[in-house]
């Protein structure tokens, strides 16, 4: 009887570490799966913010024709910067500085992410020079804006637009604005 106990009890013991090894592997799986949902939804989150924020600098480039002095109005607080040989400041660029939760601040020491657009004035041949099916002869200037948002916490070194690395955008796009013959 002893020994009838013993191997029930060992077949007991045996079932018992099977469960809790499954139970375990099921356990690693799902903490895997809520850390990766948590990481899509940050994700997504960021994407959504990025998002907004560009189509915010594009509607402000397209509404006041890239010219940088108009866009610094809309944004107070906003660092800006122009070429120092360009007193029109239509050549230069913005940058909006945002917190973890996506809302404005005005210092880069608590920032999170970052918004810029740079902003150039070039002939408008050279712009749209990959369009050449119109017959149409593009005189005057157009203005040309480079949209990029970056997470700061992600970023070494200079945080200046000219210097970005496309591949760290959470999103990066260019915009346009057809300016016309200049008068005279």
């Amino acid at each position: 009887m002893d020994q009838r106990s013993n191997s029930r009890l060992s077949l007991f013991l045996m079932e018992l570490i099977i469960a809790i090894m499954f139970f375990s592997l099921s356990a690693a799986v799902c903490v895997r799966l809520f850390t990766s949902a948590h990481f899509m939804a940050e994700g997504a989150k960021n994407m959504s913010g990025a998002t907004i924020w560009s189509q915010n600098l594009a509607e402000a480039f397209a509404g006041t024709d890239g010219n940088i002095s108009e866009m610094e109005k809309l944004y107070p607080g906003a660092y800006v910067s122009h070429d120092s040989d360009d007193p029109s400041m239509k050549n230069g660029y913005i940058i909006l500085f945002f917190n973890e939760n996506w809302e404005r601040i005005e210092s880069l020491s608590d920032a999170a992410y970052f918004a810029s657009i740079n902003v150039a004035v070039k002939e408008a041949s050279e712009v749209y020079s990959d369009v050449p099916d119109y017959d149409v002869p593009l005189i005057g200037k157009a203005a040309i804006g480079y949209i990029a948002v970056l997470d700061v916490r992600s970023m070494k070194g200079d945080y200046l637009p000219e210097n970005l690395d496309p591949d760290l955008a959470i999103l990066n796009f260019n915009v346009d604005t057809y300016l016309g013959k200049e008068e005279d």
